[in-house]
């Protein structure tokens, strides 16, 4: 047998793209990457996008972490808008995987991203992968296997919660084939990013993963929950504001995209019933900056539903990201 024969050779492992988006959040994105900088897998490259923070983040990363690339987008874009320069970065320079990771999570397993890639290497039809995500602690697991929006099913699933709220929670020890997955930590397949696009811009944040896992669906590929432990979550315990920037863009995006995938009267029903609720817990605040507030909030969510659902395109009365929020 020749020496050329003895030599064996060694699978080449894909390209990884890891795309940590950043606004403000300057102490959590540099504990972020210093995690991220302990995985195990052999190619991959960190990619960190600023949104605009103002705050000299950029070099502060440069100067602790040569080998981590930055992108400032000179504004705050988004969810959306940010993680989508990451992704084009990485495209352009040949991922076969892109990484999305939130800024506020700490890696726990340097082998996660081998073990899903391995995954996805041996299941050529999965095309989003999302791995097991803890909440703040390791002894707790976050539930990142939902569902896409919808009046009925939220309906449902609202009461099903209050009377077994264990039964919703699909973020086990088995793989899962899932509608929607949380975009806090998502592994995505080159090849079905440039089939199905990118994350759609205006939606800014919030929705945009059901509707990013949506058209993977409708394209034939797979979304799946993989039980590898990854990451802990660290998000702030705050309380929900109803009339707070992050209620209006979950209620704003559900009727945009009920409308995208053609499910208009769902739509209607939605936003009719929300604008419904609104009035009448601002009503039963029983005092007049609350009842102000409320009123002031459902005018501007009723001019946001009325530019999505007349089908006019997304301008300042649409919201983030054509218009700076505010109360």
């Amino acid at each position: 047998m020749s020496e050329a024969q003895n030599v064996t050779c060694q699978p080449v492992s894909p390209s990884v793209y890891i795309v940590v988006l950043n606004y403000r959040m300057r102490e959590q994105i540099i504990n972020c990457v210093r995690s991220l900088l302990q995985i195990g897998y052999p190619n991959y490259r960190i990619v960190v996008v600023d949104n605009g923070s103002n705050d000299d983040i950029e070099e502060a990363i440069r100067r602790e972490f040569s080998s981590v690339t930055v992108i400032q987008t000179g504004g705050n874009l988004g969810y959306t808008g940010g993680n989508n320069a990451g992704i084009r970065y990485a495209l352009d320079n040949g991922a076969e995987y892109v990484l999305i990771v939130n800024p506020d999570t700490v890696a726990v397993n340097p082998r996660f991203v081998g073990e899903m890639v391995v995954h996805m290497e041996s299941h050529p039809e999965t095309g989003i992968a999302g791995p097991r995500v803890f909440l703040r602690a390791r002894e707790s697991v976050q539930n990142t296997v939902l569902f896409a929006p919808g009046l009925w099913r939220n309906m449902a699933h609202w009461l099903r919660y209050r009377i077994a709220p264990k039964s919703l929670e699909f973020s086990g020890n088995e793989v899962v084939e899932a509608e929607t997955l949380n975009g806090v930590c998502l592994l995505i397949r080159a090849e079905c990013l440039r089939q199905i696009g990118l994350f759609d811009e205006n939606i800014f944040m919030y929705i945009e993963d059901a509707d990013m896992d949506y058209r993977a669906r409708a394209k034939g590929w797979q979304v799946k929950y993989l039980p590898v432990d990854s990451v802990i979550h660290l998000q702030k315990q705050e309380g929900y504001h109803m009339t707070g920037m992050v209620n209006f863009l979950l209620k704003r995006n559900s009727v945009y995209f009920l409308c995208k995938i053609g499910k208009r009267f769902d739509a209607w029903s939605y936003a009719a019933i929300s604008l419904l609720l609104l009035v009448i817990q601002g009503a039963f605040t029983f005092n007049f900056k609350g009842v102000a507030e409320y009123l002031s909030f459902t005018r501007k969510l009723a001019v946001a539903y009325h530019r999505v659902l007349f089908g006019y395109k997304p301008d300042e009365h649409f919201g983030p990201p054509f218009t700076q929020w505010r109360r």
